[in-house]
């Protein structure tokens, strides 16, 4: 009787383990891309270039490594792409920003269990978010 009572719970623990292990992967994943851009456009050299045409090849350099790097990526991550930018801040301080996100409320890495009125489970974010900046 003790077993049937605590099945369900010890098999919902071990999925939300599972899910979450996917999301954070993901998100790590995702997260690496965008350094990995950022670290790329720094290697543009500085002297071939005047003030104005650097901002926009760095600019440039850093967004097409984030979407190289994001069409890579196996199975739905490779969607991330359509969503990646990468702008110098208009600070004044040559700040890189490059941002990355994914919709994972429309398109799921797993699949949710749904309870009707209760919601999904396990609760997972609406969206992965990954940033990075770097002075130039």
């Amino acid at each position: 009787m003790e077993f049937l009572m605590l099945f369900p719970f010890v098999v919902a623990m071990l999925y939300a383990a599972a899910v979450y292990g996917v999301v954070f992967f993901s998100q790590y994943r995702l997260q690496a891309a965008v350094d990995r851009a950022v670290t790329a456009a720094l290697y543009v050299d500085r002297s071939a270039y005047d003030a104005n045409t650097l901002k926009g090849k760095v600019e440039e350099r850093a967004l097409s490594v984030l979407t190289g790097l994001l069409e890579n990526q196996s199975g739905a991550l490779s969607a991330a792409a359509e969503n990646a930018s990468c702008v110098i801040e208009p600070s004044g301080m040559g700040l890189l920003e490059c941002k990355v996100s994914y919709n994972y409320k429309d398109r799921p890495l797993v699949p949710l269990m749904s309870f009707g009125m209760l919601g999904t489970f396990p609760p997972v974010p609406d969206t992965l978010d990954a940033e990075a900046r770097a002075a130039f």
